[in-house]
């Protein structure tokens, strides 16, 4: 196949071999398997975070992947004045996200069907597949089909914010280009079972998708990833200056304000009233993190807090052998994979109740659960039952070892491998192209 594939994320995440690896393993996957895809990408991501006091950014640099050329563009942004006037410099919070919104919400869809279009007017031997990959993406597929170009359309989505806005119009219309992504005709929707909720949301926003949906968690690199043992816990700890007597707590995600990590400080800083060696590890980074940093000094926490910024993939798993618990505390829901990373790695899992996390952690199974709903009467906040659930798992390490035998057990006989994962998908989508010659 012929892939043409349009993106508006940088290829991974946070940087280089850093933060969610989906967009990476999907491109190198369909080059594994013989497969040519013309990927056009603007040359700064949707997924990049700005740092006020950082310079501009530069552009991504691209990985050398088999079969895959990029093709990147640049996409205008008000920090382009920053090099005109450095005066301008620092711009205000406020400007940024609104710069950002229009930049991928208007300008990127336009943009990248305009470089897309070019690609098939010129490609010698055409395309068999246009792949959509995320909602800024679809909407500039949409451009391309009513600019009259009939390719098979692989929708792809990596979860959904959109469950929420179902039942609040408000948000619903805030959130406006990402439900019209949704709701746009393809011949293949392809949706992250993430824990968000994007095959009901799928349902309800798109009925004409029934049938064409394929609803998968990521893929894991199972090969890699282990419990530690004694000795390896021992050497995670040396390495990242842990003391061995510390009580450890983790949490790894990109720092955007929905994951919610200040849930993890706040707990924090009651669990240190009962346990004054404990520790927390917040592995990854965003544009929360400032906000954060702040956050633990009003604590009074920030002794006990270590930001380790972006790392690569191994390095996540050694902050995970010398972790004691996995804290996922996001509102919208806690299977991304950096909790099937910790289950897999032997980890025990307390993550908020949100979305569907109950189809992965069952309470007292191979997790502990803290509620997040809004209860009538007299309720302790979700910051305090945190806490005091994370002080009885200290003081328990039998309970912790069972859950955790048993997340571990849950982990190797449910979850995919990368291979296993993407190969289904590069299936699927021959699937759809060879329907659609046949007609």
């Amino acid at each position: 196949m012929h892939i043409l594939l349009i993106c508006a994320l940088d290829v991974w995440s946070l940087d280089r071999d850093k933060g969610a690896p989906t967009l990476e393993r999907t491109l190198r996957a369909y080059g594994d398997h013989g497969h040519t895809v013309d990927a056009v990408m603007p040359d700064i991501g949707a997924n990049h975070f700005y740092d006020p006091s950082a310079p501009t950014p530069a552009p991504e640099s691209r990985p050398q992947l088999p079969n895959v050329r990029f093709h990147s563009f640049h996409l205008p942004s008000l920090r382009d004045l920053e090099r005109r006037a450095p005066a301008l410099r620092g711009l205000p919070a406020p400007v940024e996200t609104l710069d950002q919104k229009l930049r991928f919400a208007v300008a990127f869809p336009w943009l990248a069907a305009k470089h897309a279009e070019r690609l098939l007017r010129t490609a010698p031997a055409g395309f068999d597949v246009l792949y959509a990959y995320e909602a800024h993406a679809v909407l500039s597929a949409r451009l391309l089909r009513r600019r009259g170009h009939r390719l098979p359309l692989v929708a792809r989505f990596q979860g959904t914010v959109m469950h929420p806005a179902l039942s609040d119009r408000l948000l619903y219309y805030r959130r406006y280009e990402e439900a019209l992504a949704l709701k746009t005709r393809a011949d293949l929707y392809i949706m992250t079972d993430d824990g968000t909720q994007g095959d009901e949301v799928l349902a309800r926003l798109n009925p004409a998708s029934k049938g064409r949906v394929q609803f998968w968690r990521n893929g894991l690199d199972l090969d890699r990833l282990h419990a530690p043992t004694p000795e390896e816990r021992a050497a995670a700890r040396a390495a990242l200056g842990v003391p061995a007597d510390a009580f450890v707590m983790l949490t790894a995600s990109r720092l955007a304000t929905w994951k919610r990590i200040d849930r993890a400080l706040r707990a924090l800083a009651r669990v240190r009233v009962w346990l004054p060696r404990a520790l927390l590890l917040v592995v990854g980074d965003g544009e929360e993190r400032g906000r954060l940093q702040s956050l633990a000094r009003a604590l009074d926490v920030s002794d006990a807090v270590r930001f380790t910024g972006a790392v690569p993939q191994p390095e996540v798993m050694r902050a995970m052998h010398a972790a004691d618990l996995f804290l996922a505390v996001a509102d919208l829901s806690n299977v991304g994979n950096p909790l099937l990373e910790a289950m897999t790695c032997g980890m025990c899992i307390v993550a908020v109740d949100a979305g569907d996390t109950r189809d992965v952690i069952a309470d007292g199974v191979t997790g502990r659960l803290v509620d997040s709903s809004q209860r009538s009467g007299v309720v302790k906040p979700l910051e305090e039952r945190l806490a005091e659930l994370i002080v009885a798992l200290a003081g328990d390490a039998e309970q912790r070892q069972r859950l955790a035998a048993r997340a571990t057990a849950y982990a190797r006989e449910q979850f995919w491998t990368w291979d296993q994962r993407m190969a289904a998908e590069v299936d699927a989508v021959r699937k759809i192209v060879r329907r659609r010659s046949e007609v």
